[in-house]
């Protein structure tokens, strides 16, 4: 990579995170200047943007969300939707003033994201699949069937870009270009989630202290 590059690899990668937003989802100019003013974003505030059954959702905790798409209240698809939406509309308000229209620039590089990766596509999928198995078998596929989970970003997933922030390592595996192994491997802790029925719907940015190694 060119040193010269690296800020349009930059813009490029935060630009397609934005455009993998639904744009129904979108939030207007005037709801992200109001984000701005308040102090706390959490609960009513983020809530708003959701309808009334994706509020009750998100405010199940995770093995309320289990037992109930196992009595058939929930299913997967609408609770990995509710999630999905509020995870959309987070990085938003994290990330403004970027948007994908009138003249902010969607790519600006200097603001903050709290997404790595948006896998909304895959898990509304995966969540589609465990519904059909429960509609055909009328049980669970496992444990944490129709549970979202996001991942730290320094997870493999098929399909999508392990960063952990680094530029170097866009578009890559771990900074190789071996096509063996770019977008093709699953970390294990994927594969044994998925295999339990989990629904992996993000990645999402790492603490800062957990890029420093301890020294004697």
């Amino acid at each position: 990579m060119q040193i010269q590059d690296w800020q349009a690899i930059a813009k490029a990668k935060v630009a397609n995170i934005h455009s993998s937003i639904p744009k129904e989802w979108i939030l207007s100019d005037d709801d992200l200047s109001r984000a701005k003013k308040e102090r706390t974003l959490t609960g009513p505030f983020i809530e708003q943007f959701l309808t009334a059954r994706e509020k009750q959702i998100v405010r199940h905790n995770s093995i309320e969300i289990v037992e109930k798409i196992k009595r058939g209240e929930f299913t997967a698809v609408a609770v990995t939707r509710a999630f999905c939406k509020t995870a959309a509309v987070a990085q938003q308000i994290v990330s403004h003033p970027f948007c994908l229209h009138n003249n902010r620039d969607p790519a600006d590089t200097t603001k903050n994201n709290c997404l790595h990766e948006i896998m909304f596509d895959f898990a509304l999928q995966t969540a589609k699949d465990l519904d059909d198995y429960y509609a055909v078998n009328g049980s669970v596929q496992g444990p944490l069937h129709g549970l979202p989970i996001s991942l730290k970003d320094q997870f493999h997933v098929k399909g999508y870009d392990t960063t952990m922030g680094y530029v170097g390592w866009i578009g890559t595996y771990e900074g190789s270009q071996d096509p063996t192994k770019v977008h093709q491997l699953n970390s294990q802790v994927v594969d044994e989630l998925l295999s339990l029925g989990a629904v992996l719907f993000c990645k999402v940015t790492r603490i800062k202290e957990m890029s420093l190694l301890p020294v004697d």
